[in-house]
């Protein structure tokens, strides 16, 4: 069976608990794919660090940052690690 969700989707749900205050993503690994996400404060915070999947590039990770960013209650301050292989053949 063909899980609904990639590797780099999941990755991107995680992404975003970095920046929440106690948020909880719950993803069914077996057969099908079902999401639990239990809404949050957005927090925002200083000195956070993500890993991001290789078979994206920064955009991806970038553009729902930008967007909560409008709502967080603090200054946000992330790093993002792994953005993108040199032999990768994606463009952002």
């Amino acid at each position: 069976m063909i899980p609904a969700l990639r590797p780099h989707e999941v990755n991107l749900l995680r992404h975003l608990e970095t920046v929440t205050d106690d948020a909880v993503v719950e993803i069914n690994e077996t057969g099908k794919d079902s999401i639990k996400y239990k809404h949050v404060i957005i927090m925002g915070g200083k000195n956070l660090v993500h890993s991001c999947a290789m078979s994206r590039l920064v955009g991806y990770y970038l553009e729902p940052l930008l967007v909560l960013g409008l709502f967080e209650k603090k200054p946000l301050s992330i790093r993002l690690r792994k953005l993108w292989s040199l032999n990768s053949k994606l463009v952002d």
